[in-house]
């Protein structure tokens, strides 16, 4: 299965690199009509290179140069195009936060064998400048002064939050909020179940089973050992340092990568690079061994294409809020409810699915021990994604010194 989802991200976000620069620019016509992508196009925000977009130029050298000029991404479906009536080309997240087509009038001057334009102007959530050139068949976008128009989260640094056990409840750098009618049976009858949010919170994030170099981490661990720091920048980046798991070195979030803009009091939209989620994928490749049981991800992946896909350039609407100085950001259960009761629980619900979980659980240490415990706990999932009435899932983080 491993394999089957990595494949479909690295097609899903495959970015349109098959379009080439065409121009019926020549010494005896006065329109050109130019595209530009991958090296005919450079593009920087804020002074800094940005990857992944397109462009378009038209303008009429006859009616003093004036034009219109579109920037956007576009991601090629055609690879995983299930039927005709897919679209073969999806945009990605425009080169301005919250806008995925950016459409603007330019006026173009030509200046020895270069075209030159200087612009201005403002969208829905940001103000920029944009001063152009066309050297050759290379287009130079070069989009200054960017700002976000509201700067709630401007500035904000934040780290993974620290693990806190309580008379009640454990929390730490994971936020979960799962409400069901079903409890999770761990081996005393679903009657005298754990309630979701009880399970999930306190055991398995907290329980330390994931094999990381020599040693066993919990979900809690990683996620406070690899993330370092986020910031939230006044011109719409998300920027901060990780550990690179390959080099073990801390590294910098590079710029472009992630963007969000402020929608409302407590949600942002947040934005990712298509070919940064490549990489991502590429890096994390691994074999998942023979399995001597298949589980059908079809509806899954078809509910992450048709739900998902479509956020790149709109958005992944995420939900904020601070409660006893942590900050959780997370997705809200608008998102995550259909995804439980739908596609999860038809392949909770698959007769493989369980000695599948087991099967795939084998040497890791301590498991055996445990799976008195956990083996009805999977098999009591379906009921508990049945029953569910709220899911929410993201991030605790409290202010970074």
């Amino acid at each position: 299965m491993k394999k089957k989802i990595f494949l479909f991200v690295a097609a899903a976000m495959s970015i349109l690199s098959v379009t080439s620069c065409k121009s019926d620019d020549n010494d005896n016509s006065e329109i050109v009509d130019a595209s530009f992508v991958n090296e005919t196009l450079q593009v920087t925000y804020n002074g800094v290179p940005v990857i992944g977009k397109n462009a378009h130029l038209h303008f009429d050298k006859a009616q003093g140069g004036e034009g219109t000029l579109n920037v956007y991404s576009a991601i090629d479906m055609s690879a995983v195009a299930a039927d005709n009536q897919t679209s073969s080309v999806l945009y990605g997240p425009g080169v301005l936060p919250g806008t995925p087509v950016l459409t603007i009038p330019v006026n173009v001057v030509k200046e020895g064998d270069n075209f030159y334009f200087a612009t201005s102007g403002s969208t829905e959530y940001v103000d920029y400048e944009l001063d152009g050139e066309i050297n050759g068949s290379v287009l130079s976008l070069d989009f200054s002064n960017v700002s976000l128009k509201n700067k709630v989260l401007a500035g904000k640094s934040y780290k993974p939050a620290p693990l806190e056990v309580g008379h009640t409840a454990v929390t730490g750098s994971v936020y979960v909020n799962w409400e069901s009618t079903a409890k999770f049976d761990i081996g005393f009858g679903a009657e005298n179940g754990f309630p979701a949010q009880t399970f999930i919170a306190s055991l398995v994030l907290n329980s330390a089973f994931i094999p990381m170099g020599n040693t066993q981490m919990s979900v809690y661990d990683i996620v406070k050992a690899l993330l370092k720091n986020a910031t939230f920048t006044a011109d719409g980046n998300i920027t901060g340092t990780y550990v690179d798991m390959a080099t073990n070195q801390e590294t910098a979030i590079p710029v472009g990568i992630a963007q969000y803009v402020a929608v409302s009091g407590n949600e942002i939209k947040l934005f990712l690079n298509p070919e940064m989620i490549i990489a991502s994928a590429m890096g994390a490749r691994s074999e998942s061994g023979d399995q001597s049981y298949e589980l059908d991800t079809t509806p899954l992946l078809a509910y992450a294409m048709e739900t998902f896909l479509p956020m790149l350039s709109e958005g992944i609407p995420v939900e904020y809020k601070v409660e006893n100085g942590m900050t959780s950001f997370y997705l809200p259960s608008s998102i995550l409810l259909p995804l439980a009761k739908g596609p999860l629980y038809d392949l909770t619900s698959d007769p493989n699915f369980v000695p599948f979980v087991e099967e795939s659980m084998k040497g890791m240490e301590g498991m055996a021990d445990m799976m008195g415990m956990i083996r009805p706990a999977i098999a009591s999932l379906p009921s508990v994604l049945e029953g569910t009435t709220l899911l929410e899932l993201g991030l605790n983080l409290v202010d970074a010194e």
